[in-house]
């Protein structure tokens, strides 16, 4: 079931991949972006990732943590995320035990439009060298095929700010949105 806005967002406790433990009582009086992803070999997530790397600094000035999480296990996780350096924490959850607590969807058009709506990340994630190519993403995937990614915005209170569901594979929050909630102090 999708989460509101208003909402007091779900508890979970997992570990990171550097073996961290990672609770969101541990951002209690903090605001925290909770960004689920598709499966580690996702391009489109890869991407997404990259932008987040580059953005966090002005992000955690502003007050606003980042937790990332990825439907893989720990080892395809490994190997897609590590080159990266996240310097936030990033979750692998193949298990599925916090995406299903934050009602993760799943859709196959969602999936299969992507290629066509979706071509210029596909392309920076290969100039980048990040994510899968076509066929490994299809073939490497260890989680579910059909999962769209969803980010939400939980505020000092732990209450939702953000909520948005993917559409397509590709589909997240816009950084104009996330910008305007940091920017205009929108968080507190």
């Amino acid at each position: 079931m999708r989460l509101k806005i208003g909402q007091r967002a779900p508890e979970f406790a997992a570990q990171d991949l550097a073996g961290r433990a990672v609770a969101l009582r541990q951002y209690a009086g903090r605001k925290v972006l909770l960004t689920f992803h598709r499966a580690a070999v996702c391009p489109l997530c890869n991407v997404r990732t990259w932008h987040l790397i580059n953005r966090y600094p002005m992000y955690r000035r502003a007050g606003l943590e980042v937790v990332a999480f990825f439907e893989s296990s720990p080892q395809v996780a490994h190997e897609y995320l590590d080159r990266l350096n996240t310097p936030f924490p990033v979750v692998a959850d193949l298990a599925h035990r916090v995406y299903d607590q934050y009602g993760l969807e799943t859709s196959l058009l969602g999936v299969l439009q992507a290629p066509f709506t979706r071509r210029a990340v596909y392309r920076e994630a290969a100039q980048r060298n990040i994510g899968a190519r076509f066929v490994r993403n299809i073939l490497g995937m260890d989680g579910r095929f059909g999962l769209m990614p969803a980010e939400f915005i939980i505020g000092e209170d732990g209450r939702i700010l953000a909520a948005h569901y993917g559409h397509d594979a590709g589909d997240f929050l816009l950084f104009s949105e996330i910008d305007y909630y940091v920017m205009a102090g929108r968080l507190a």
